[in-house]
């Protein structure tokens, strides 16, 4: 079974994409930080299927993204994460 990270997974575009590829029979492991712009309620149906993961981690953490990298050894990576207004992204990358 193929595996994909997809980083941002909880925001609008991200959880779209995850039960996307979910539905195509991929392991997803989506990597989210829960920033104001996500909304786990997007996932709340999906949360138990046993194809999914989920990592409440800043994608600035390079120790724990590593860590999560290593143990699932994904085939893809989807990096959606993103600040959604530009004044927040410049202020605060």
């Amino acid at each position: 079974m193929k595996k994909f990270v997809v980083t941002g997974g909880s925001g609008f575009i991200g959880s779209n994409l995850v039960k996307f590829l979910l539905k195509k029979n991929y392991f997803v492991i989506n990597i989210d930080k829960l920033s104001y712009s996500a909304n786990p309620y997007n996932l709340k149906k999906i949360e138990k299927n046993r194809n999914y993961k989920f990592f409440k981690t800043d994608i600035n953490n390079q120790s724990q993204v590593y860590t999560i990298l290593n143990r699932f050894k994904p085939d893809g990576i989807f990096n959606l994460a993103a600040e959604t207004h530009v004044d927040r992204s410049i202020d605060d990358p």
